[in-house]
């Protein structure tokens, strides 16, 4: 189910685009990245979707009973309240909707913020502050989560474990988007679509393009030899066994393929 969708969305600052005709759906079950160079106009983006900005032209459209937790990328509070007391009055403000105190106390474990949570969050360095930040935006349960720069400061362990509260929050029929500057190979195997945004959006890539399939077939005896086009994607043949590692966009196209060649196919693989 389609969560919000993004229509043809524009907005100029001092006369300069930040974004023009922006265009993307999330839906349940889903993470979208988006990176772009800095003043590529990211946060402005996302700051229209979670209503902290008005676009020039183009429509958000949002299904009934959606709940966004945001994360911008600078929060500009001063917190003087204790960390334990932050995450507790942000948890209560999605009232029975939000997670229960148990599993917010779960997460705060699970991040090792549990000997902070008496600290004051202003005295806490950059990296913690993000992360109570994070567990903040996620405390009321949202199912619309949208991080800005969510893994700034943080360190290769931390950011697994803040990725898989977020792949969690998929998993329980949330939608997702994150924004960085550049998102690594790591980071970016847990997204379903990968944009880049530079003016306009365009899909960097997708869970759809960039997965395999392997293909085995059995050479029969009145099997032709294979084509150019289908030989591209042979990682295998020996003892009159084919294996062809194709994407799935493709997986039909050739599977077709290699039965007009005669070829019997053995079964498939998702790699």
């Amino acid at each position: 189910m389609k969560l919000i969708s993004v229509n043809d969305l524009s907005l100029q600052i001092e006369g300069y685009f930040a974004f023009k005709h922006v265009a993307f759906s999330l839906s349940q079950n889903e993470v979208i990245g988006i990176n772009g160079d800095n003043g590529s106009g990211k946060t402005q983006l996302l700051e229209a979707i979670v209503n902290n900005k008005t676009p020039d032209s183009g429509t958000i459209d949002y299904t009934p009973g959606v709940r966004i937790g945001y994360l911008p990328q600078e929060n500009p509070q001063i917190i003087e309240q204790s960390t334990g007391k932050y995450l507790e009055d942000m948890r209560r403000l999605s009232k029975n909707l939000a997670v229960r105190k148990d599993q917010l106390q779960g997460m705060v474990t699970f991040m090792g913020l549990t000997p902070y949570l008496d600290t004051p969050v202003s005295q806490l360095s950059l990296g913690l502050k993000r992360q109570v930040d994070f567990l903040a935006s996620v405390a009321g349960h949202p199912n619309v989560l949208v991080l800005d720069e969510p893994f700034a400061f943080q360190s290769e362990k931390t950011i697994q474990k803040m990725l898989d509260l977020i792949i969690d929050l998929k998993d329980n029929n949330s939608g997702i988007i994150l924004s960085a500057t550049r998102f690594d190979k790591k980071i970016a195997t847990n997204f379903d679509q990968l944009y880049l945004l530079d003016g306009d959006l365009k899909i960097q890539n997708s869970r759809e393009n960039s997965a395999l399939s392997l293909l085995i077939f059995r050479v029969n005896p009145n099997s032709k030899a294979i084509t150019h086009d289908v030989e591209n994607f042979l990682v295998s043949n020996q003892d009159n066994q084919i294996e062809l590692e194709v994407p799935l966009k493709l997986r039909k196209s050739i599977l077709d393929k290699m039965l007009q060649l005669n070829y019997q196919f053995e079964g498939m693989k998702r790699n």
